[in-house]
């Protein structure tokens, strides 16, 4: 990776909960770039640590509209990919100018000392487990993605009690034990890992769903940001985002 001696500034939007990651990969490509990332995490009144029920005015607040909106950026990074598929749609995302950094995999998360003992997909059925799931970004519909590979959504449907706007409401209604449980990911641990524990799946009940960054099409830097782009995208950048709970299986190959 050549130094650059321009001082351009790759400016980047991303959810808040892949942040963490973002911020190491982001510090050692401006060493051996010269190349300035600025970072901007999602602002959204759904990104607050706070356990928000979504609501008729509250469970539509977009990913998207905070980027489209600013209209600033270079690249956006979204927790599913479903997000930058929406995003090419809206013009917001450049068609083909996308990389998969790494994938996280669904899993239960609990209150610390799990009071309710769950151990696998099926104690979320059982009777007073009061379950939280997200009406909204990377969590959306993943309740049923993963329910449904094993004949249990018209069993745990009843116990939802807790509808969460986004990942940072879902571990806040954890966290505070407003719910007994929550279809999350396994990497949520390294987000409070003192009020919440994981409890990961068996592996032919995970969903994975990737962690992608794209090209925004009001890029002033689009150069630059490919650049980044492409670094994200390498074995040596994902590490950061191994360390923290993501994963990248044997066979998923490159970009």
């Amino acid at each position: 990776m050549s130094q650059t001696t321009d001082n351009k500034t790759v400016r980047i939007f991303s959810a808040r909960a892949c942040a963490s990651p973002l911020e190491k990969a982001a510090a050692l490509f401006e060493e051996r770039t010269g190349i300035k990332i600025n970072i901007d995490v999602c602002a959204r009144h759904c990104a607050k640590p706070e356990a928000e029920e979504a609501t008729g005015e509250t469970g539509g607040d977009d990913f998207l509209l905070e980027i489209s909106d600013a209209a600033v950026h270079d690249l956006a990074i979204g927790g599913a990919e479903y997000l930058l598929d929406d995003g090419e749609v809206r013009g917001i995302v450049q068609k083909g100018q996308r990389r998969t950094i790494a994938l996280r995999s669904s899993a239960i998360v609990v209150p610390a000392g799990n009071p309710k003992n769950i151990e696998k997909l099926e104690d979320l059925a059982k009777p007073g487990v009061r379950v939280a799931i997200s009406m909204i970004d990377c969590l959306k519909g993943l309740w049923e993605d993963v329910a449904g590979r094993k004949g249990l959504i018209h069993k745990i449907r009843p116990n939802i009690s807790f509808r969460a706007n986004g990942c940072i409401a879902i571990v806040e209604a954890v966290a505070e034990a407003k719910v007994d449980a929550a279809f999350g990911w396994s990497a949520f641990k390294h987000l409070d890992d003192e009020r919440l524990e994981v409890v990961e799946l068996p592996e032919p009940d995970q969903i994975l769903r990737g962690t992608g960054i794209g090209l925004l099409s009001f890029s002033k830097e689009p150069e630059a940001a490919t650049q980044f782009m492409d670094f994200l995208a390498t074995p040596e950048a994902r590490q950061f985002y191994l360390d923290l709970g993501w994963v990248w299986p044997d066979g998923c190959g490159g970009q």
